[in-house]
């Protein structure tokens, strides 16, 4: 028989990302919690590598209430942090266009397509971005991504807004309405 208790560990075992987790996660029980969630939902889609999930589940365990409140105001920080990443994104991709004189117009004829090569990126890319924004993919490889392969800013606006809205609500609703018991189901 299996024993499925965690085993302690000590903190000079736990690597960097889980320590920095461990930090961020502890900020859910001060009165800076929602500020400290907003900043991550922010910098959650440019450069941080912790999802603001780490914040917002203990968050909503301790006030149910506010689920809708907190799912909202995370889903609208993460959104301005995924521009951010688009346009971090898009300067890469400017930047490497001209450096290394990559013809994103450049005909693809191969295979039954028949389209430019940034045209191929944007148009398919955006379905890639709705479905990682919603997944437990990093938020900030979504946004640096569409923005590096020229995804339309429109299309980009709405799959993070369909995919972060879904995200954010999900689980702050699924905290809400089943409690601790369902911190086992998701992986945040």
């Amino acid at each position: 028989m299996t024993d499925s208790a965690p085993v302690a560990t000590s903190p000079e075992k736990l690597s960097w990302y889980r320590r920095l987790y461990l930090r961020v996660e502890a900020l859910s029980s001060t009165k800076h919690a929602l500020a400290a969630m907003l900043l991550v939902s922010v910098v959650d889609g440019s450069v941080f590598p912790i999802p603001p999930f780490a914040l917002l589940v203990p968050m909503v365990l301790a006030q149910p209430r506010k689920w809708l409140q907190y799912a909202l105001m995370g889903t609208v920080a993460s959104l301005v942090g995924g521009f951010i990443g688009y346009y971090l994104g898009d300067l890469l991709r400017q930047g490497a266009v001209s450096f290394l004189h990559i013809d994103l117009n450049m005909r693809i004829q191969r295979f039954g397509i028949d389209a430019s090569l940034g045209e191929l990126l944007g148009q398919n890319f955006w379905a890639l971005a709705l479905l990682c924004s919603v997944l437990p993919t990093p938020f900030k490889v979504v946004a640096i991504g569409s923005g590096m392969v020229g995804v339309p800013l429109d299309r980009f606006f709405l799959a993070a807004v369909l995919g972060r809205s879904v995200r954010f609500f999900l689980v702050s609703g699924v905290m809400r309405f089943f409690g601790p018991t369902a911190r086992k189901w998701l992986r945040v």
